[in-house]
């Protein structure tokens, strides 16, 4: 009798248990809904409350590769969010909408394409990247926090950090962006100089990023990358970065081309003026037909009738430096489908800080010597120089950051030749 009393008791007890086990579950599981609940309210309320809305750092894709840009975005209580971008016009913005879900934490998830937002994610690569690739920015992001004074996001895929902090309230959009591309426009250069600890490191920028040359431990060349992106009073690295041993978080503008860092640390970053005749030799400019002058067209005018005979069209030709020899480089679409690329070197002698001596170095590599034998490509050269040396002085808009170089003949006044920093394809269909 005693034992099955005790049997009995064990059962209650049994029952008991697990019955109290199954009421702290539901409990539990109904406290995490109330949570996650309580967690999205909250972020829909504080990405709501900035009236004039939210300045996005943004980081597409690799920091190290697309570096950081600039969009603002306002979002209402009815799930609609408004975007304008640096990259954009500064008057003009997209309505689309979001969402704020639960999905492994609190996610925000920008839901229908947005021209602005989405074009560093778009595989098409409207912006920059590879098509079917793109700059492969995010759109669906963990909220990490989520105050009124400052918004941390993770992307989804790539991993990336954004920070959200809330737009002036006594500045437009269209007058904020604006400020922002004339620092943007009066920083850019196309080399610079960082001071750490009384050394001076080179400096390199390419696209949104410093590619700074240094040294480590056993004094060996090495290559430090810092993406940035650019605020209205300088600029911010995306991640803090040591130079040297000393970290750099950013650099504060300064109209005298020279910005401190902006965490005190005595770091300088000094935009680097150079020779115009070293600009040409040691970038890359590119030929656009409506730009070659009156002596240079006749010449090309040659080289395209060369090129149509044989069902090519010239995809870009630019002058610099390109795999280590400077000359005359190119790219071309064939009837068959198929690109052939190579180029023609020339012999160069600078002149003081302006002036330049260019020839034909009967020499070429890639499918260059092809088409020269087959395309006409001898005339591309013409108005550089090909039989005999051609001396040009060199102009441009801004020595530090040119948009164009200027190559003046100082023995041909209709050679007047205008060479684009910025890529220019079909330079022969754009000029028809």
């Amino acid at each position: 009798m005693k034992k099955i009393f005790y049997l009995l008791s064990m059962v209650v007890a049994v029952m008991t248990v697990s019955s109290c086990s199954n009421e702290q579950e539901d409990f539990f599981d109904d406290s995490s809904a109330n949570r996650a609940n309580a967690e999205i309210k909250n972020t829909i309320e504080v990405l709501s409350s900035a009236s004039n809305g939210w300045i996005m750092q943004y980081f597409p894709g690799d920091p190290e590769t697309w570096g950081g840009y600039n969009m603002l975005a306002k979002f209402d209580t009815d799930g609609k969010v408004t975007v304008a971008n640096e990259v954009s016009f500064a008057d003009y913005t997209e309505t689309s909408y979001y969402s704020v879900k639960q999905s492994a934490g609190v996610m925000l998830s920008f839901d229908t394409y947005n021209n602005l937002f989405h074009v560093f994610s778009d595989p098409s690569a409207p912006l920059a990247g590879d098509q079917g690739s793109g700059m492969e920015g995010d759109y669906d992001f963990s909220v990490l926090s989520a105050t009124k004074d400052k918004v941390v996001l993770k992307g989804r895929k790539q991993g990336t950090y954004l920070e959200l902090t809330p737009m002036p309230t006594d500045m437009t959009w269209e007058d904020y962006l604006k400020k922002l591309t004339a620092v943007k426009n009066d920083m850019l250069s196309l080399k610079y100089t960082i001071d750490v600890n009384g050394k001076q490191f080179v400096a390199s920028p390419y696209r949104r990023t410093l590619q700074v040359s240094t040294t480590d431990e056993d004094g060996n060349a090495k290559t430090i990358t810092i993406p940035y992106v650019f605020c209205t009073d300088g600029i911010r690295t995306y991640m803090p970065v040591n130079v040297d041993g000393v970290e750099i978080t950013g650099f504060k503008y300064s109209a005298d081309g020279t910005y401190e860092a902006d965490n005190g640390s005595g770091v300088v970053l000094k935009q680097v003026a150079q020779p115009l005749n070293q600009l040409l030799i040691g970038y890359q400019w590119f030929c656009y037909f409506p730009d070659m002058g009156t002596y240079g067209q006749i010449a090309w005018n040659y080289f395209h009738q060369g090129l149509s005979a044989i069902g090519d069209e010239l995809i870009y030709g630019l002058i610099g430096t390109f795999n280590d020899r400077f000359g005359f480089h190119f790219a071309s679409l064939a009837s068959d489908g198929n690109t052939y690329s190579g180029g023609l070197n020339m012999d160069v002698t600078l002149i003081g800080d302006d002036k330049v001596t260019m020839q034909f170095a009967q020499s070429g590599y890639g499918s260059g010597a092809w088409y020269y034998e087959n395309a006409e490509m001898d005339y591309a050269l013409y108005p550089f120089g090909y039989a005999k040396p051609k001396t040009f002085t060199i102009t441009t808009d801004n020595p530090k950051m040119p948009t164009y170089l200027i190559l003046t003949d100082n023995d041909e006044s209709r050679n007047v030749i205008k060479l684009s920093y910025n890529v220019v394809y079909f330079p022969f269909l754009t000029g028809e």
